[in-house]
């Protein structure tokens, strides 16, 4: 009897490890930060990718670019909301990064309009290439100019 579970219990233990050494490696995790700031005439504002931790991904700056955002309106609790919807494309020194936002805008009074969204990868070249990932952002501007944004989140590199 003692035999059995013992065989039975280096069985498991054989199998166990075998699972193991088989299964892929996680795919590395990185923090960032990417922060952007200009004015409504600037067509091309400057960008910086601060990696939050260690990892593969270096810090990177350079200009971004976005196409139309597709806008839309709701009402919450009685407060008007303008969604954005747009993707915006990272032209860093060590690559170029191609982003998908979606930011909610409410009213701050006075000329001042306050955002808060999501953001995800949708492809990379360069340090960028096969990231995937995302995360969260806020955003501020006035009616007469400056803007200003913060995207933190988590991308996993392959």
């Amino acid at each position: 009897m003692k035999a059995r579970v013992l065989a039975l219990v280096v069985l498991a233990a054989a199998v166990t490890l075998t699972s193991v050494a088989a299964a892929e490696p996680d795919a590395a995790k990185q923090r960032v930060v990417i922060t952007s700031q200009g004015s409504h005439p600037t067509q091309t504002p400057p960008f910086v990718l601060t990696p939050l931790q260690a990892g593969g991904l270096k810090r990177d700056s350079g200009t971004q670019t976005a196409g139309s955002p597709s806008v839309r309106t709701a009402m919450r609790a009685g407060q008007r909301v303008e969604i954005y919807d747009t993707v915006g494309t990272l032209k860093g020194k060590r690559g170029n990064l191609v982003i998908q936002y979606r930011t909610e805008y409410v009213d701050g009074g006075n000329g001042y309009h306050v955002g808060t969204g999501t953001w995800k990868v949708v492809r990379g070249t360069g340090q960028y290439a096969g990231i995937t990932g995302g995360g969260r952002s806020g955003a501020v501007y006035l009616d007469t100019g400056p803007w200003s944004s913060r995207a933190e989140g988590v991308l996993t590199l392959p």
